[in-house]
């Protein structure tokens, strides 16, 4: 022995710190080493030597891409959760179409009123043969004619003016609201779909995934496709409207116009695949991001305890890298046909002059209206037309966060959701609390070859009875508790609670009937009256009464200071772990359930708190049915029977005395693992409980004989008061 003393004295000496310092530096190496090489192989191809149960765990995993341009059942889902189908089809091609017929009937109006002028004020001497009749009869037109020819002109105008107006307003607020409309359904269908999700759908999806769909996804949809959506009907209907009127006016401008359009239409081909994928990808790529912003902020305090701080930064900068790459991208595709299609418009105006200048010139067929009039709205189509295509992609591209919120429209649901139950139970059942499990095999999945969680549990629990549950991790305790819940799927078997099959009743109702205190309790924004009493069904009495049982009555007085209607912050951040339990436990006193479950409650409090719950749970429901998940022996040494469980099977069940008996029994050997101090300590706790409970029943079996005369009290007889 070198050196001997406190941790503070031993920092002192200089082989002490030179020891710290080196571990130290070791361990941030080997931390280093390791991230490097996180990092690298996200970028790499997987080895070929992954075995195939790996594969299948990481293709469940992995978020899916859609292939291919967005199907037309995406763009019907849109419009039908907007206003419907039918209705939704007549009402856009109305009010485009009418409104891009009236615009264009108001230039074509202003044309010719135009000419008109031109007719009157003007010398036709070189360009033209007079043999226009209309010229003749503006030019043969008195000043008070005129005048009324020019204001009627004028007034017809303006009326087709303020028309134009009305609709395009009108027009503008219908698409919005349509698009407002589609996105709040999509949304809460998501949402409805989501909360009855199986377990497993959790278990497979991060977090950060079903946050981007909530968050980036909707904002897309709410924000940005209705303006892309808008702009590119109006553009799509405004070519439809010169294409009409250039080919009433002017045919031959289709010739180049036609050219630029197969080659307009060539690189959107090459444009849109490229597009839309890098925006599937973007999204893609955006869920790791947020599910690592998300553990990071609830690991906080691990990662500055480890001070792992320039660790996370390089694994949260990987997946920033990976987002900000799809992006760059994604833009650079942008400019990419933006400049090309700026290249086929600048030879379409040229051709389109050209032919401008050969008509007036050599042709002498057109007036000087009509021609400006051709010119102008060829020269316009192109830039529409380029902005049309260029609009279709990128609505293509937006629609893909439709395509990934549908997704979430289409999610399995849990099976008393999808069926109507074959009867209601009784409004006090469970009036009892006796348990029986048939057989019962359970799996988290509902694939056919799904590795099974528990396996032919066959037992059963009377009622009143106190069962305490205990195994290794991995045992299948929580999936015993799962499977009361209708969490999981029931392979084989049946679960009877009161002689009613819970396979047979609502959801709702098995779940409504039964209590649970878990091992992370849950509390919600919001009041601590809607906390205890989330659907309003008690008075402020019961509640009050329930506080004081759990000895929260003094902190809800005391410490917040509107009582009842006290803020809770989120997830209960501003209690203590011990009183967020606490709140649970009085939660389930207020519901009076025949059957409690506690998994594991107080497994992260100290031992007063663990005690001042187990002796709620025992004066409160000491006729109900308690099952008990415990780590802590103590918890359930004094339970009437133990349920041991070991790799989904039900090994051993029978009351803790008759356990601990067998030597090589497995509740034995997981006692004999604690120690040889508390092993002696859990078979004292369960001999005191084996003789309270026989003490408990002679008293039980002496009020059940008839009453003596004499008002004497036998001394050597206890009452139950006295235990």
């Amino acid at each position: 022995m070198i050196q001997i003393g406190t941790y503070i004295e031993l920092l002192e000496s200089s082989s002490f710190s030179r020891l710290l310092n080196y571990i130290n530096q070791q361990e941030q190496n080997k931390y280093s080493i390791d991230t490097q090489e996180r990092c690298s192989s996200r970028h790499e191809s997987f080895s070929e030597t992954i075995n195939e149960e790996e594969q299948l765990l990481m293709s469940e995993n992995l978020e899916i891409k859609q292939q291919g341009s967005v199907k037309w059942f995406v763009y019907i889902e849109y419009l039908r959760a907007g206003i419907g189908l039918i209705l939704g089809l007549i009402v856009l091609i109305l009010l485009f179409g009418i409104r891009e017929a009236i615009f264009v009937f108001s230039n074509w109006w202003l044309a010719e009123w135009s000419e008109d002028e031109s007719y009157r004020y003007n010398q036709f001497r070189n360009c033209t043969e007079i043999r226009n009749k209309k010229m003749n009869i503006i030019r043969s037109m008195n000043d008070i004619e005129w005048t009324y020819y020019e204001n009627r002109r004028f007034y017809i105008y303006c009326g087709i003016t303020l028309v134009l107006l009305i609709l395009t307003l009108f027009r503008s607020i219908t698409m919005k609201l349509i698009c407002l409309n589609a996105s709040r359904v999509l949304h809460n269908k998501m949402f409805i779909r989501l909360i009855h999700c199986p377990i497993s759908f959790f278990d497979f999806n991060p977090i950060g995934r079903i946050l981007n769909r909530f968050t980036k996804d909707i904002s897309i949809v709410d924000e940005e496709l209705s303006h892309t959506l808008y702009d590119f009907l109006r553009c799509f209907f405004q070519v439809l409207g010169v294409i009409v009127l250039v080919s009433w006016l002017n045919p031959w401008s289709f010739i180049p116009a036609t050219i630029a359009t197969i080659g307009m239409l060539y690189i959107r081909h090459r444009f849109a695949r490229c597009s839309r994928d890098l925006k599937r990808l973007e999204g893609i790529t955006r869920s790791p991001f947020y599910s690592y912003l998300t553990s990071t902020i609830h690991g906080l305090k691990v990662i500055r305890s480890y001070h792992a701080e320039r660790i996370c930064l390089l694994e949260f900068f990987s997946h920033l890298d990976d987002n900000t790459r799809t992006n760059y991208l994604f833009l650079t595709t942008n400019r990419w046909a933006a400049i090309r299609f700026d290249w086929i418009t600048l030879f379409f105006v040229g051709i389109v002059t050209l032919l401008a200048i050969i008509v007036r010139v050599i042709g002498r067929q057109f007036s000087a209206a009509d021609i400006a009039l051709t010119l102008a709205y060829s020269l316009n189509l192109m830039g529409l037309l380029q902005w049309t295509i260029r609009k279709s992609v990128e609505t293509e591209t937006k629609m893909t966060s439709v395509e990934r919120i549908l997704e979430y429209c289409s999610l399995d649901q849990e099976s008393s959701v999808e069926r109507l139950s074959k009867y209601r139970p009784p409004i006090n059942w469970p009036s009892q609390g006796r348990i029986i499990f048939d057989n019962v095999s359970m799996s988290h999945s509902k694939e056919l070859h799904s590795p099974l969680a528990l396996h032919h549990i066959s037992l059963i629990i009377e009622s009143g009875e106190k069962i305490g549950i205990v195994g290794r991790t991995g045992a299948g305790k929580s999936s015993f508790i799962q499977t009361l819940f209708r969490m999981g799927t029931l392979v084989d078997g049946h679960i009877i609670i009161d002689n009613i099959d819970i396979g047979t009743i609502g959801l709702d109702d098995v779940r409504r009937r039964i209590s649970i205190i878990p091992q992370d309790p849950i509390l919600f924004t919001g009041t601590m009256r809607s906390n205890l009493d989330p659907f309003g069904l008690y008075s402020d009495v019961e509640i009050w009464n329930a506080l004081e049982q759990v000895q929260l009555k003094k902190l809800v007085t005391d410490m917040m200071f509107n009582g009842l209607h006290s803020l809770v912050s989120e997830s209960g951040s501003n209690l203590s772990v011990g009183q967020k339990q606490l709140v649970c436990l009085a939660r389930a006193i207020l519901k009076k359930s025949k059957i409690l479950v506690i998994d594991e409650a107080t497994a992260n409090v100290d031992n007063v708190t663990d005690e001042l719950i187990q002796r709620a749970i025992r004066d409160k429901f000491k006729e109900c049915t308690v099952l008990t998940v415990a780590h802590r022996l103590r918890t359930v040494i004094d339970s009437d029977r133990i349920m041991v469980l070991s790799n989904g099977r039900l090994v051993e069940f029978d009351s803790p005395q008759v356990l601990l008996s067998n030597d090589y029994s497995h509740f034995s050997l997981l006692v004999e693992q604690t120690g040889i101090g508390e092993a002696e300590y859990l078979r004292t706790l369960a001999n005191s409980s084996e003789s309270y409970t026989r003490r408990k029943q002679d008293i039980y079996n002496l009020d059940d004989e008839p009453a003596l005369e004499t008002t004497e009290m036998d001394p050597l007889v206890p009452s139950l008061k006295s235990l």
